[in-house]
């Protein structure tokens, strides 16, 4: 029997001294402590080179003098759990180093009795870059999910419909949620069948659609309007800006496409418009012409080439004091620099000696320069100051009438009135009758300066027929 226990003491000696050995050459920290008190009973060389105490300080502390004091309450009732009787993973944990650096260690431990103690094994291994990694991870991951949710609310708020698709086959790999205005279809129906889209073109436009999507496939972009049906039947117009890129090996095609319907009736309405305005002006008598800030024919009328006498086509675009140097310095000249410059309207007559005619102007600024009416008044100017002379002549004749005519029918009334007509032989009559004689001939005298004064030649009355 003595051999046999001696065999078991030599074992047991042995095994000690290889777990001893495997214990204090471990390149990994370790430490056995007391599953009651917590207090280190031995530490190997890499805990004491790792953490920065002395076997001495170490022999000293407990297990909770090796993390933070924040995470003591938890460490305690890990460490002193009932489950601890067996081996334990307690995952990652935060130790506390003698310089104060604090670190993330995956720590396993299992029981073992040790000086006759109830003890645990405990190692750490140092995870902290990895820890910190997996939180740098979880940062940016919530990171990436924020601007992602940020982006999928500032591209589901705008109007425009944002898409990409495969390139080989038009797939659609994302769109918005604009394209549920724009064609009755969720982004989730138009993922699941593309087809939906090609199907919603006019087919006045499927060919244009497809010409323009080979450009971007052999240029690298294209920008095009077309049409499609809603899903309700509506007409709209788009208008598209697609661009060729390559997305993990593959070549896709990513875009914008914007509902230009109400911007394009608008446009119609406003060509019918204008349509209706030119038709207007080219009907009415008068002249019209616009012109710029460069002072550039933009617009002129049919009365305008025939009072200019000029065609439209030889002044559009043509400054107008280049094509008319003449006007310069007349009242026409600086008078539309005045409503130019002042900002207000302007209404005058001038003469305009290279058209050889009168016309009357109206001149209204607009925002781009100036809109110019006017109209040959040449036959009414003419009128005018005929009727201006006549004017003056009958003001001449009527200061004749009340300051030359007056006094010598009055001194002929006056001799009138003493006629004597009881007696017509009495001497006194003779002489009434010399003075009226000498009245009349004096008012026949300013007759004829009258009828000189209206160029009126008085003709003697024909003699009566046999």
């Amino acid at each position: 029997m003595k051999p046999i226990i001696k065999k078991k003491v030599l074992f047991y000696d042995s095994s000690h001294a290889d777990y001893k050995r495997l214990f204090e050459e471990s390149p990994i920290p370790m430490w056995i402590y007391d599953n009651v008190t917590l207090r280190f009973i031995a530490v190997n060389a890499a805990a004491i080179g790792y953490y920065g105490y002395t076997n001495e300080e170490f022999l000293r502390m407990s297990i909770q003098d090796i993390r933070p004091n924040e995470d003591i309450s938890t460490s305690v009732e890990i460490i002193k759990a009932p489950m601890l009787n067996n081996f334990y993973d307690s995952s990652k944990r935060r130790h506390l180093k003698k310089n104060g650096d604090v670190f993330y260690a995956q720590v396993y431990s299992h029981p073992v009795q040790f000086t006759g103690k109830v003890a645990r094994v405990m190692l750490a291994m140092d995870i902290n870059n990895k820890v910190l990694m997996e939180h740098k991870n979880t940062e940016l991951n919530i990171l990436v999910r924020e601007q992602k949710s940020r982006l999928d609310e500032i591209l589901s708020s705008v109007t425009e419909i944002i898409w990409s698709c495969k390139a080989d086959d038009m797939q659609v790999l994302y769109i918005n949620d604009s394209c549920l205005d724009v064609y009755g279809y969720t982004p989730e129906e138009l993922m699941k069948d593309s087809k939906l889209l090609s199907a919603a073109i006019h087919n006045d436009d499927k060919n244009l659609v497809k010409k323009e999507t080979s450009k971007v496939l052999l240029n690298g972009s294209a920008e095009y309007n077309f049409r499609i049906y809603h899903k309700d039947g509506s007409l709209k117009y788009l208008h598209t800006h697609a661009i060729l890129k390559e997305h993990k090996g593959d070549a896709v095609i990513n875009g914008i496409t914007t509902d230009i319907t109400q911007m394009f009736l608008a446009e119609e309405a406003m060509k019918e418009y204008s349509k209706k305005i030119e038709k207007i002006m080219e009907s009415i008598t008068d002249g019209f012409f616009a012109v710029n800030a460069k002072w550039e024919f933009t617009y002129i009328n049919k009365a305008s080439e025939i009072l200019l006498n000029n065609k439209k086509e030889e002044l559009i675009g043509k400054n107008i004091w280049e094509n008319f140097p003449n006007a310069i310095g007349l009242k026409f000249h600086s008078e539309l620099h005045a409503a130019f410059d002042s900002r207000t309207s302007v209404h005058f007559e001038d003469f305009i000696p290279e058209l050889n005619r009168w016309i009357a102007v109206n001149a209204y600024p607009s925002k781009d320069g100036l809109s110019v009416y006017f109209r040959d008044i040449n036959e009414d100017k003419e009128q005018r100051m005929k009727i201006e002379e006549q004017n003056k002549t009958l003001k001449e004749i009527a200061w004749i009438q009340s300051h030359k005519v007056r006094g010598p029918v009055a001194n002929i009334i006056g001799l009138a009135q003493l006629f004597n007509y009881e007696n017509p032989a009495d001497p006194i009559n003779k002489e009434i009758m010399d003075g009226i004689k000498v009245m009349t001939s004096n008012l026949d005298e300013l007759i004829q300066e009258v009828v000189e004064i209206t160029n009126i030649s008085i003709l003697p009355d024909k003699p009566n027929e046999a």
